[in-house]
């Protein structure tokens, strides 16, 4: 676009002027959010091989061969169901909870066609119909759900690691219950899932980590429960002398 300075006269050519410049500023920043762009994408490409390598790392065999003779003396049969889960990690990083609050059937479904199960199946000891959590032994994950505010969650993706938390604990509906280390919130989600507590308490030290604990609590619990649930930024050291004897269960 031509601009005509000498014609215009003073006043004109510092409009231009000004108007070069709001251009060169515009220019730079456009340059400067491609190189960001393009560094975004290097990033996560490199993240993507990373990730792809861990997982074809081989298990050290000493390792296993170790643990094959300690432990299936100590544990027996149950021991090759154990073996099988800790050589098979991609089956239990990535579980999906479905939730009780918003279950869609529509999702259930799905997990089951794409070769997901039940953690633990419906004849087990362990099955409650209200804590639903699938897993999948094949690499993979399943899609996350974008959060929005005012609309709950389908389901949450976790380590299946924090269901066996909860289910250990075995809490009963109106206790009071302290989640010490929450964030981002899978534990505290799962026992919501599993009973009623009269009190749950969710502790994160960490202040961006408390902010992602609230925005899970937001994403997956009626309002009409948020009555039920505190939150708190404290040193979990701290708790007991605060709250001497006040919860009924403790999850760390």
């Amino acid at each position: 676009m031509p601009f005509p300075l000498r014609r215009a006269g003073p006043r004109g050519a510092m409009r231009a002027l000004r108007r070069l410049g709001r251009l060169a500023r515009r220019l730079r920043g456009w340059v400067d959010v491609c190189r960001r762009r393009d560094t975004h994408s290097s990033a996560e490409e490199q993240l993507e091989t990373k990730s792809k390598t861990k997982l074809q790392k081989k298990i050290c065999q000493v390792v296993l061969s170790h643990f094959e003779k300690q432990y299936s003396k100590e544990l027996g049969e149950v021991w090759n169901s154990i073996s099988q889960v800790l050589s098979t990690p991609q089956c239990w990083q990535y579980a999906v909870l479905l939730n009780k609050f918003n279950f869609s059937s529509e999702v259930e479904n799905d997990l089951r066609l794409k070769g997901y199960r039940l953690i633990f199946p419906e004849t087990s000891s362990c099955f409650r119909q209200s804590l639903k959590c699938y897993i999948s032994s094949s690499p993979g994950r399943f899609p996350a759900q974008k959060h929005r505010a005012g609309k709950l969650k389908e389901y949450y993706l976790l380590n299946a690691a924090s269901v066996l938390a909860v289910l250990a604990l075995e809490v009963e509906n109106g206790e009071k219950v302290l989640d010490m280390c929450a964030a981002p919130g899978g534990k505290s989600i799962a026992t919501l899932q599993y009973a009623w507590p009269g009190l749950l308490h969710c502790n994160e030290y960490d202040h961006l980590r408390s902010r992602w604990l609230k925005q899970t609590l937001e994403s997956f619990i009626p309002e009409s429960l948020m009555s039920l649930i505190t939150v708190s930024q404290l040193d979990g050291r701290q708790i007991g002398n605060l709250q001497p004897e006040g919860f009924d269960k403790v999850c760390n």
